[in-house]
């Protein structure tokens, strides 16, 4: 009887510890990034570069104006 209490006793304080541990992953897990976050960011990144790309192209063509 001494042993299955014994038993008991450690099977209760893993239980324990892979609950905190859960509840640790659990409490992390909203701050991961989802598809939806990664699209809208690429979306974000991708208008930038074509924004940018216009700019320069812009200027370019601006300072070739002038050079000729």
């Amino acid at each position: 009887m001494e042993d299955i209490l014994k038993r008991l006793g450690n099977l209760e304080t893993d239980v324990s510890r892979v609950k905190s541990q859960v509840s640790a992953i659990f409490a992390i897990v909203p701050h991961l990034a989802t598809k939806a976050d990664v699209s809208t960011l690429e979306t974000s990144i991708i208008k930038c570069i074509i924004a940018t790309v216009l700019g320069i192209a812009g200027l370019v063509f601006t300072i070739a104006k002038f050079v000729h």
